[in-house]
């Protein structure tokens, strides 16, 4: 189980992907709709419920949610602007996305508990398939080094299903989306000259790449947090002795 994700993370499971899954369907083609109010109107409600589902989280799933939102900022800007392998529709970072992928994330971690076992073999055999004929016939090359990075996830990842579940529901966001109009994908990495598809079938292997920076960072904090809170308490305890030793 993901840490973070227990009882209390869970408690209004089946709410939460209802409200992921109809902030995707609909808040999607809205922005693509190019309305003036239409991106503001999505992210807007994007992040409305994702402090909703925040404030109903444990405090420990709260922060991979912060943390998730963080990265993915970060990660949207370089893949964006630094690295340049997509562009959205109006050029921009929308407000809604860095809080599009915590809902994805949210959504994942409850749907994973409900994946049979079988689903990580099944989605790297089958898109192993699908990532080996575009590298074998050139139009996708870039395939190759992100997919492997994706079968080492399910490979080493102490939860496959969660990386097998977020890389299902990444492709199924990327084809709705690159086919609504919202974002494009350049079919030629600009760094390197790999070739690629719009979208990329592997791009899942980014959501677990953000997925696994989010189980790290947010370990990373609680174990700072807890040092700190120790480094405190003992502070205090300390304190207090000496003070009861002058005044014996």
């Amino acid at each position: 189980m993901t840490p973070g994700v227990g009882q209390g993370a869970s408690r209004h499971a089946g709410a939460v992907v209802a409200l992921v899954a109809v902030t995707l369907a609909v808040g999607i083609p809205v922005d693509a709709s190019g309305a003036a109010w239409a991106q503001p109107a999505v992210s807007l409600w994007s992040w409305a419920a994702l402090l909703w589902i925040a404030a109903g989280a444990t405090p420990s799933h709260r922060l991979e949610l912060a943390v998730c939102v963080v990265l993915a900022t970060a990660g949207e800007l370089f893949l964006k602007d630094a690295w340049g392998l997509y562009t959205y529709r109006l050029g921009n970072l929308p407000l809604f996305i860095p809080a599009g992928h915590a809902l994805v994330f949210a959504a994942a971690t409850r749907l994973t508990g409900r994946a049979p076992r079988w689903l990580p073999g099944a989605v790297v055999a089958t898109f192993a398939a699908v990532v080996g004929a575009g590298a074998w016939r050139g139009y996708d090359t870039f395939g190759l080094v992100w997919f492997t990075a994706f079968a080492a996830y399910v490979r080493f990842s102490a939860n496959p299903r969660l990386c097998a579940t977020l890389f299902l529901m990444a492709f199924a966001i990327e084809a709705y989306g690159t086919a609504l109009g919202g974002w494009t994908y350049m079919t030629r990495e600009p760094w390197f000259g790999l070739t690629t598809t719009n979208p990329p079938v592997w791009i899942g292997a980014i959501y677990c790449t953000l997925e696994t920076l989010v189980r790290v960072a947010a370990a990373g904090v609680r174990q700072a947090l807890a040092a700190v809170a120790g480094r405190s308490t003992a502070g205090a305890i300390g304190a207090s002795s000496e003070i009861r030793r002058v005044g014996g």
